[in-house]
């Protein structure tokens, strides 16, 4: 799955039109909502970053490996800031990310290891293995 499917995944698994705002512990669900919103956005820019660059042939091939360590890092923060149940109303999450929680994990797991395997390229400075790392 490309580093670009992953994000995309996420991000609908999030953006999607939610119920009714909830939090199971004594953080507020707002700020926890606004937190994750952040993370996957961060996600989304920082992909779409890349994509541009390699797309429209860029002159900021050097950037990439900031980029790459953007998504990396931010990878690491999906699942800790779903963890806890939070909805609202017109929001994004949707019940199933906690109702199929492995497969949230999971998914997760997946973007975390393609944003190693960019990284490693971006270092490289391998444009064909960062242009193959952004659709594995």
């Amino acid at each position: 799955m490309s580093i670009r499917i992953a994000v995309r995944s996420l991000l609908c698994c999030a953006l999607l039109s939610g119920a009714a705002a909830w939090a199971e512990d004594e953080h507020s669900g707002e700020g926890r909502i606004e937190y994750r919103e952040k993370v996957m956005k961060v996600l989304a820019a920082q992909s779409g970053a890349v994509g541009d660059i390699l797309k429209y042939k860029l002159p900021h091939g050097a950037d990439i490996l900031v980029h790459a360590k953007g998504l990396q890092a931010a990878s690491k923060l999906v699942v800790p800031s779903f963890k806890v149940k939070a909805m609202k109303d017109g929001g994004g999450a949707r019940a199933e990310i906690w109702e199929k929680w492995e497969e949230f994990v999971a998914a997760s797991k997946v973007l975390e290891d393609a944003t190693d395997e960019l990284v490693v390229a971006a270092e490289a400075g391998d444009m064909k293995a960062v242009g193959a790392a952004m659709r594995a």
